[in-house]
Parts: C-alpha cells; sequence; structure tokens
C-alpha cells in the first residue's frame, strides 16, 4: 500500500513539473516567429519602433571623379599660360676698386635687386601679361618666369591706376599659352572659381573656392572697382594671377584680401574680367586708357546732414579744379542729386555714370544748391595724361573722398 502511494506521489510530482516546465517556457520564449520578407526601406517606409526612412540621395556613378577630372583639366591648361613676376629695384653701391678716402673719386655700381614678386598671365601669344598695378609699381625692371622654369626679361607697356592694372611685354618671336576672358554676366555667385599664382614665391600654386558675389563694389581700394568676391585664399604673390572658372577662362585678377590680421579670412577680390579684358585691350592700343575727366572731387554726406535740408540722397562737391570740365558748371558745395536720371547715393555712384560716358559727351545732373534744386549739364573731356597717375598717390581707400 505505502508503495502504491509512493508511486502516485512521484507520478503526480513529474506531471505538475512538467506542467509549471511548459507554462515557463511559453511566458519568456514563446513561439518562434514566423519569417517575414525584408522590409522596402528604400520608399521611406516605416520599420516598427523607428522614425521614417528618407529616401537616399541618388549620387550618378562617376559624377565625382567628373568633376575632379574637370578641375584637373582647367588647371593643367591654364597653368602654362601663368607666369611669376620678379621685380627690381636698382640702386647705387660704392665699388670695393674705388679710393674710399677721396669721395670724389668714389665710383659708383649700380645693381638690379629683387624688390618684390607677383604673378599675371598671358593674354596674347605675342608675350604680352596682364597683372596689378602696385606688382610693378615704382620698379625699374622686371623678369618673367614661365612654368616651366624659364626666365625673360619684360618691359612696362602701360599702367591703369584707377583699376590697379599694369600690362607687361617681353620681347621674343616664340608663341606663349595664353587665357581667355570669361564673359563677366555670366559668372554666377555659387560658381567654382580657381586662383593660380605664386603665393610667398610658391610658384604654380591653385586654390579654390567659390564666387562669393560679382560687380562687388564700394570697398574703397582703387578708384574704380568691380569686383569678383570669392573665399578662395589669395595671399602676398598671388596678385596679378587669374581667378578661373572651372572651364579655365579668367573670371577676375586676383587683386587684394580684406583681413584685420594680415592673413585670409575669405575676403579675397579680383578685378572683373569684362574690366580687365577692356583696360588690357585699350592698353595694347595706346599705352594707357581714356577715360572721361570730371575734375572734381566728392565727398560723402552724413544722413543727419541731408535730412537737415530735407534730402535722401546726394554727394557733396568739396573741390572743384581750375579749368576742370566742372569749373564750368558746378561749385564747391553743391550736392549732385542725380546723374543722367540715376539717383547719387554716394561717390561710386557718380563716379560710374562718369566713367561710362564718353569723353566729350555731356552728362545731365540735377544739384541742389542753395537750398533749390536745379538742372545743370557738364561736358566731361579725355583726362590729362598725368590725372590718375598722379592723383593716385593721395587716394585712400579710408577716406570718403573720391577723385574724378
Amino acid at each position: 500500500m505505502n508503495n502504491i502511494k509512493m508511486i502516485f506521489f512521484l507520478t503526480v510530482s513529474a506531471l505538475a513539473g512538467a506542467v509549471i516546465a511548459l507554462m515557463l517556457f511559453f511566458c519568456f520564449v514563446g513561439p518562434r516567429p514566423q519569417s517575414a520578407p525584408p522590409a522596402d526601406v528604400g520608399k521611406g517606409s516605416t520599420l516598427p519602433g523607428s522614425a521614417l526612412v528618407p529616401e537616399p540621395v541618388v549620387v550618378p556613378p562617376g559624377s565625382a571623379s567628373g568633376l575632379q577630372r574637370e578641375f584637373a583639366a582647367a588647371i593643367n591648361n591654364s597653368m602654362p599660360a601663368v607666369v611669376l613676376i620678379t621685380a627690381q629695384k636698382r640702386i647705387g653701391v660704392v665699388s670695393p676698386y674705388s679710393n674710399l678716402f677721396d669721395y670724389r673719386r668714389r665710383k659708383i655700381d649700380y645693381l638690379d635687386v629683387p624688390s618684390g614678386q607677383g604673378s599675371g598671365f598671358f593674354i596674347r601669344e605675342d608675350g604680352y601679361i596682364l597683372t596689378n598695378f602696385h606688382v610693378v609699381r615704382d620698379q625699374d625692371s622686371f623678369w618673367i618666369t614661365t612654368h616651366d622654369g624659364r626666365e625673360f626679361p619684360a618691359q612696362v607697356v602701360g599702367i591703369d591706376p584707377p583699376t590697379d592694372l599694369a600690362l607687361l611685354k617681353i620681347d621674343s618671336k616664340e608663341k606663349f599659352p595664353v587665357l581667355r576672358f570669361a564673359d563677366a554676366e555670366k559668372v554666377q555667385i555659387g560658381h567654382w572659381a580657381i586662383a593660380i599664382g605664386a603665393p610667398f614665391s610658391l610658384s604654380r600654386t591653385v586654390t579654390v573656392g567659390i564666387v562669393s558675389n560679382k560687380k562687388r563694389s564700394g570697398v574703397g581700394v582703387n578708384l574704380y572697382e568691380s569686383y569678383v568676391q570669392t573665399d578662395a585664399s589669395i595671399n602676398p604673390g598671388n596678385s596679378g594671377g587669374p581667378l578661373l572658372n572651372i572651364q579655365g577662362e579668367v573670371i577676375g585678377v586676383n587683386d587684394f584680401i580684406l583681413s584685420p590680421s594680415g592673413g585670409n579670412i575669405g575676403l579675397s577680390f579680383a578685378i572683373s574680367s569684362d574690366i580687365a579684358e577692356q583696360v588690357s585691350q585699350e592698353l595694347i592700343r595706346n599705352g594707357r586708357v581714356e577715360r572721361p575727366w570730371l575734375g572734381v572731387i566728392l565727398q560723402e554726406i552724413d544722413r543727419k546732414e541731408r535730412r537737415k535740408v530735407g534730402l535722401e540722397y546726394g554727394v557733396l562737391i568739396a573741390q572743384l579744379y581750375r579749368n576742370s570740365p566742372a569749373a564750368e558748371a558746378l561749385r564747391p558745395g553743391d550736392v549732385v542729386l542725380k546723374a543722367n536720371n540715376i539717383p547719387i547715393h554716394s561717390p561710386h555712384d557718380l563716379q560710374g555714370v562718369v566713367f561710362a560716358a564718353a569723353p566729350d559727351s555731356t552728362i545731365k545732373m540735377q544739384i541742389w544748391r542753395s537750398g533749390r534744386k536745379m538742372d545743370v549739364e557738364v561736358k566731361v573731356r579725355k583726362s590729362p595724361r598725368s590725372w590718375f597717375n598722379r592723383n593716385w598717390s593721395s587716394q585712400s581707400g579710408a577716406l570718403p573722398v573720391r577723385q574724378l
């Protein structure tokens, strides 16, 4: 009897243990899930517990490498036309063979000493090189180093200080590679910009950025301003070198940077291709640029001062030059309100109207004089040969004054 009870107890215990084990299995492990097809996550589908997955950006195969090839082609095709310009000053030194104790018999030897470097590029096969005026200013001689290391002497053909451009010429029968100017109207903000030059004498240096702005003016560095602004790095020695688009065309001539420290902070400026092309062609033809001359010194008027007399805009005639075209119709103290129906908000606005006029043409002006508005006409003439050169030395970008 006892054996039967023992067997019954063990049987019940075993069944109870089996039931408990099955309950624990289903509670903690659960049934094996059925396989499901993979979700389509490429079209914005939603996965359990996840956010919406956006459609992936489709990049055409080879586009990155294609862009790289375009850059390489533009740079490699343009590089042979870019040159290093070494400027020299002639100085006198006492010859070691002269009599040091008798100054009347001392012999002076003259030496050409390197005094600065810049960049430039060929614009014609017969050796014409465009660069900045400040690269050649107050220098006596120049040597051109081409991309393959050859050196040639060069002469200044012409200068144009108002735009900070100058033209050099190599006297050689060799045909040189040239760069072509881009259509300035087709340059757009956001386009690629490639600077080539010799910063710190490191020739064939390339930097890349974008066009940050175009036809930038009113910077106050040069007398006649229209710049392509870029964040491509430009440093001392880049002056006069080309700023290119991705097709290898010149969109500007690298000129200067704005920086509180003197280092590049992404504010670089190049003279716009339309101005560079026009000036270079006139320098080839005439050795100078024929510009209309007004003969005034302009000054901006403080907004508070304008409001006192009820004027919304205008610039002050601060000074007139004797026998100038302006002296025939204007007076010191006049305020120019409009020129050829264009409102004049700054000296740069009037400069644009004057420089756009042909010599010996008439500019119609609305002025404010002695408390009333009146209309006058000024016939501009060709500038005296030394006008812009003479007045450039006194021009300062820090002053709100502009000479025309």
